[in-house]
């Protein structure tokens, strides 16, 4: 057998590598691909992945390369991660600027020199809006507004005061600390129950837990007044759970409003949207719910100066009234005994002048008695005289029996005063009940355990109406 010429491997490789480095030295190519089998070597700044092509139907891989990226490149991805939010790790569909590289070792693969960052932020976007439409489409109670979202989440009332706060949060952020502390050492001293469903709040593939807690807090049972997802800082890439369309779904229909403190300052997530109140970060969901509660306690306020003044102004009428009143009881009562002053004494007038009257028509009929008996003889003197004493005495006893009907009318007049004083009908074993200073004559508007005033010809009883027993008046007797 004929000896064949050959070489060595070693050799045959170093053709090659001559044969690549020579067709492709100093090319840059930019190259669209997805990212597979990434790692990273955080000690080195060393990329390793390999980027693959997938078929339209996006199963059956049509192409694969070896790939790495360090110095200047792995600059750019670290930029890119800023940029977009977005880490650089495997599914990713990239734009990638490469060079081809030959090493007689590794074999072929390429280099990873630039990223389009503008391209990953068109396709997060473009899924966002995916997202945002799917949401509206498959979902009657989310609806879009303008620029913004209406969602059964955020047509929910707040309760007038938030006491009681479900919040969701990573066990280790330090966000949700400073929504804690501010919540506990707010400046009006308001008290607040939290309770905490701790999971882990970043990572789209964490979407489910995330879900579980939101179950976990509806089935409590607990008539939580709001919800509340609180995620501090982090990498953009971090937010991107909050953009899950499950999530956000979860959000919307939620039955409680839920607050989200999510920390992300540059772009709202897409759960921000579908919740009852946005905040940027934990601090300011603690401060709205603070200030919300803070509106209620002014309100009250106002409500309880409003209400002092109303009573204020309706004292001073009501008291200008009694006022009236009493001057009015005051002035008749006055005019009351001036006018049967006045009749008395015109009375005592009549009285005397009927008299002096009866007396001179008695003493004219005397005169001509006197005259006529000094004409007449002794029988008819003493006829007369006899009847001059009847008459006399009928004159006295007319008088006198006038003067004691009088004297009767005045002293019935007297007695019905007297009678009818508040001393006398005390005297009798009647008592004046008062409620609030005012005297009543009916039990309707008493209770009992209600304070009364009774006032006694000698004293006045303070009491506490111990029962109050209805009954017939027509049926009282005494």
């Amino acid at each position: 057998m004929e000896s064949q010429q050959y070489i060595r491997l070693s050799a045959l490789n170093d053709m090659i590598h001559d044969t690549i480095s020579a067709g492709f030295a100093s090319q840059r190519f930019w190259v669209l691909a997805d990212i597979t089998n990434h790692s990273y070597k955080a000690d080195k700044k060393i990329h390793y992945f390999e980027l693959v092509e997938k078929a339209q139907d996006g199963n059956a891989i049509t192409a694969r390369m070896m790939g790495k990226s360090w110095g200047a490149g792995a600059v750019r991805i670290e930029e890119f991660e800023k940029n977009t939010g977005q880490a650089f790790t495997n599914n990713l569909h990239v734009l990638v600027q490469v060079s081809v590289d030959y090493h007689p070792l590794y074999g072929l693969s390429v280099s990873v020199l630039d990223i389009d960052s503008n391209f990953m932020l068109g396709i997060l976007e473009q899924q966002r809006k995916a997202t945002l439409e799917r949401l509206v489409r498959e979902n009657d109670f989310i609806q879009k507004e303008g620029d913004g979202y209406s969602t059964f989440n955020s047509r929910l009332r707040l309760p007038a005061v938030i006491q009681r706060v479900a919040v969701i949060s990573s066990s280790s952020s330090a966000g949700n600390e400073d929504f804690r502390h501010t919540m506990q050492h707010n400046d009006f001293g308001y008290a607040f129950r939290i309770d905490e469903y701790y999971t882990v709040v970043q990572g789209d593939n964490n979407a489910r837990l995330f879900l579980t807690k939101l179950i976990e807090i509806y089935t409590t049972g607990i008539p939580y007044d709001a919800v509340v997802i609180n995620r501090g800082g982090g990498s953009q890439s971090d937010f991107l759970i909050f953009d899950n369309y499950n999530i956000a779904r979860a959000v919307a229909k939620f039955p409680i409003p839920v607050i989200t403190g999510i920390g992300h300052q540059k772009n709202i997530s897409i759960t921000d949207l579908m919740a009852h109140t946005p905040t940027k970060t934990p601090t300011r969901a603690a401060e709205f719910i603070i200030a919300h509660n803070r509106g209620f306690e002014l309100g009250i306020l106002s409500l309880q100066h409003n209400i002092v003044i109303k009573s204020q102004q309706l004292f001073h009428l009501h008291y200008k009234e009694l006022s009236e009143l009493k001057n009015a009881i005051s002035r008749n009562a006055k005019e009351l005994v001036q006018r049967h002053g006045e009749k008395l004494t015109r009375t005592n007038h009549q009285i005397a002048s009927g008299s002096r009257a009866v007396l001179y028509d008695h003493h004219k009929k005397l005169m001509v008695t006197v005259q006529q008996l000094a004409q007449r003889p002794r029988m008819l003197f003493q006829q007369q005289k006899n009847d001059l004493l009847y008459v006399k005495d009928s004159i006295k006893n007319a008088a006198g029996e006038y003067l004691r009907r009088e004297k009767l009318d005045l002293e019935y007049h007297h007695k019905s005063i007297r009678m009818m004083s508040p001393h006398n009908i005390l005297r009798k074993g009647y008592a004046i009940v008062k409620v609030h200073d005012r005297i009543i004559s009916s039990a309707e508007n008493i209770e009992a355990g209600q304070e009364i005033e009774v006032i006694l010809r000698d004293a006045k009883l303070k009491s506490t109406v111990k029962e109050k027993i209805q009954y017939d008046e027509r049926e009282t007797h005494l």
